[in-house]
């Protein structure tokens, strides 16, 4: 750092500085020029209110920051030379941009390009250059207080002062420290479909979201933010990430579980249990996770496609009648019905077969209004009263009338059991599913049994979903979903490949971007096995499978001892990002002291300054009392449940369980009881779960055991001796 280019540097943020406020000035005055002078609806308001006010938010942090890099390139084909600031925002003041995007294509030279000769793809094609310059900086309060000239964005200062940064429970904006392979994830384009498998750590939901903030940025002619879709595993993970993406400028993008997007789209109310239990059930053995494995297979698919297709078939079984005369024959019926491909919805094959049955009564018109005749006179023959005979010639009249003019709304009666409920379509297929066991399934009289026990007091289990929304997109699809264009999946892990299939097949106008590890598949009873099966059912094997190999949130130290439950499994190991920290402590104690250990170490965390700490046990039962016990010591911190929102500063010390705990970070984590007995080396669930609660630490994780230490951990306590 030289000390004319400091003073060139500081002088430069001063003027942008300058021209950045005199920005926000003006916006905000434009602000409440706009609501007191908009006319419109008050939802249009509040909704171009919200818009601005996103606006004025965003230059407001840039007054803080307005930018983390620069850099130097001149244009090959005209030898013009530039110097670009690069921020999390682009500022532009009237014709000039000041600070370019994060997001806008030449930006990608920063995170993808070494200094020298490179290029970057623009709108226009493939622009040449020479990149002489590529620098970092450190600006906070509008102060600078570093920079550093890079070649990589790749181990140096800045990134590793933002690993070492304390967690204040806030999944964080990493634009600043985009790494290589995940700026090649972000600008993949709109129409590309992903699939990255990522060991904990590597920033998977990170780039996830940044990935839609990069795709909103660059397709905001084309596509609308409520036209992107994020589903996450749960509704702690949906709050803990809500905070990055309008800090990314997107703030309209749909967020729900996989739950939440079931009800919204079959529009019915639906009472679904709560995943933990399944697993706490599954962890103990009590219930047969086959079916659930079953439930969410292709094979129980084919199986509904069965059954769906006597269901449909039989709508056509009978004539059309007017009393006992056949109008139109059944045989007739079933032609005009398969006159529309299968492909279609039963919704719009019945309406085209509706209309269809009204041309076919008006082409033949003469010819039923005469059998018609020929049927009356029958009827009419045996009538032996004059008011009978009245009665009759009135009813006759009224069904030539009616067949006169196509006879539309006998019709639609005839076609009154196809409008059923998704769930009452659903609960007849279990009722009769022995009829349709095509793969011989050995658990069949089990599933139908628990199944309709449920079903009858409205109780669906995770499992029932993917059926329930496919019974939906073959009967009637919800129109609103057609218009989603991009889906990110994360911690797509635990879907199982039937979901997989069922979201495919109700957003058919939607590339998707899916996000996990299967080495955190805590739900492994029900889902994926591996990413090529997933590949095959949802795309033809059209997807790109990523692997992201590098952890960046834990240290060596922790990581380390992840990687020796990853092996135990038969994963693979991670490639480190070289960040040091302490060594994993590992502490055998009797039960009984376990709360008061538990005080004295969250107390030294906190005297080291670390902002976010957990204690993660197996279960939530397990978490709610060691929270009691802990509570009993004087120390009273929230156990964290499914409808928390851990942002609240009142959870930055808190019980978790290690389903809940998934996808979050803390600085600080003390594993509850890690022995054999309690995560069992021969049980690949087990397995899992403790891998997760590893890898949620950031800085420091310390590991409390009461027995035997879990078995792929026992080679540490060799070496800490």
């Amino acid at each position: 750092m030289t000390e004319p280019e400091l003073k060139f540097e500081k002088e430069k943020l001063a003027t942008i500085l300058k021209q950045i406020k005199e920005l926000l000035k003006d916006r905000q005055e434009e602000l409440k020029r706009f609501e007191e002078d908009f006319i419109g609806s008050r939802e249009d308001l509040w909704r171009m209110k919200y818009q601005k006010e996103v606006h004025i938010k965003n230059i407001e942090y840039s007054v803080n920051k307005p930018y983390f890099a620069r850099i130097d390139f001149q244009y090959a084909d005209n030898g013009k030379k530039e110097s670009i600031y690069i921020g999390k925002n682009g500022i532009a003041v009237g014709p000039n941009i000041i600070v370019v995007d994060w997001r806008a294509p030449i930006s990608s030279l920063y995170y993808d390009s070494e200094v020298g000769e490179c290029s970057f793809e623009a709108p226009e094609g493939i622009i040449k250059g020479q990149m002489d310059l590529k620098r970092q900086f450190e600006i906070e309060d509008g102060v600078l207080l570093n920079y550093y000239d890079v070649d990589l964005v790749s181990n140096d200062s800045l990134l590793q002062k933002y690993l070492n940064d304390n967690n204040d429970s806030r999944l964080k904006s990493i634009v600043s420290t985009i790494q290589k392979e995940q700026n090649e994830v972000i600008r993949k384009k709109l129409y590309d479909n992903l699939i990255i498998q990522g060991v904990a750590g590597s920033g998977k939901t990170t780039v996830a979201l940044h990935r839609i903030a990069y795709l909103v940025y660059n397709y905001i002619k084309s596509v609308s933010q409520n036209q992107y879709l994020v589903i996450g595993p749960n509704p702690v993970f949906l709050k803990y990430i809500k905070s990055v993406l309008p800090d990314l400028d997107v703030s309209e993008v749909n967020q729900s579980t996989f739950e939440e997007f079931t009800k919204l789209y079959i529009k019915e109310d639906l009472n679904i249990n709560p995943a933990d239990k399944k697993v706490n059930l599954s962890i103990g053995g009590k219930i047969n996770t086959d079916i659930d494995k079953f439930k969410c297979s292709m094979k129980y698919k084919y199986m509904l496609d069965e059954f769906l297709k006597v269901y449909i078939s039989n709508l056509t079984k009978k004539d059309l009648k007017i009393d006992n005369f056949v109008v139109i024959s059944n045989q007739k019926i079933t032609e005009l019905f398969n006159l529309t491909s299968s492909n279609a919805s039963l919704e719009a094959r019945i309406e085209l077969t509706i209309n269809r049955m009204v041309k076919y009564i008006e082409d033949n018109l003469d010819n039923i209004i005469s059998k018609y005749n020929d049927y009356n006179f029958e009827i009419f023959k045996d009538a032996s009263t004059i008011e009978e005979k009245n009665k009759l010639r009135n009813i006759f009249a009224k069904n030539i009338a009616m067949l006169k003019k196509g006879a539309r709304s006998l019709i639609r009666k005839y076609f009154t059991n196809a409008n059923v409920q998704t769930t009452k379509l659903y609960k007849l297929f279990i009722s009769v599913i022995e009829n349709y066991n095509i793969f011989n399934y050995q658990h069949l009289t089990e599933l139908k049994k628990n199944t309709l026990g449920s079903l009858k007091i409205n109780s669906y289990d995770f499992e029932d979903l993917a059926a329930l929304i496919y019974i939906k997109s073959i009967i009637n699809p919800n129109k609103d979903y057609e218009k989603i264009r991009h889906v990110v999946v994360d911690e797509a892990q635990d879907l199982g490949e039937f979901n997989f299939y069922a979201l495919k097949q109700v957003l058919p106008a939607a590339t998707f971007s899916i996000f996990g590890d299967l080495a955190q598949s805590i739900y492994d009873y029900r889902s994926i096995d591996n990413w090529e099966r997933v590949n095959a059912v949802m795309f033809d094997s059209g997807a790109e499978i990523i692997n992201f190999g590098k952890s960046y949130r834990t240290t060596a130290e922790i990581m380390d001892v992840a990687d020796d439950v990853a092996l135990w499994m038969g994963l693979n190991k991670s490639d480190l990002v070289v960040r040091h920290g302490n060594d994993v402590t590992f502490n055998k104690m009797n039960a009984e002291n376990i709360p008061e250990y538990i005080k004295k170490k969250v107390l030294d965390f906190k005297a080291k300054g670390y902002k976010t700490i957990a204690i993660i046990s197996k279960t939530h039962l397990m978490s709610c009392y060691i929270n009691d016990d802990l509570e009993l010591e004087g120390m009273k911190i929230p156990n964290v449940t499914i409808n928390d929102d851990v942002l609240s500063d009142e959870f930055a010390i808190c019980t978790i369980s290690n389903q809940l705990a998934k996808g979050l970070e803390f600085d600080a984590v003390i594993i509850n009881d890690a022995s054999e007995n309690i995560y069992s080396s021969t049980n690949n669930l087990d397995m899992k779960l403790l891998y997760v609660a590893i890898t949620r630490a950031l800085h420091e994780l310390d590991i409390i055991y009461t027995n035997e230490l879990t078995k792929p951990l026992q080679k540490r306590l060799t070496k800490e001796r």
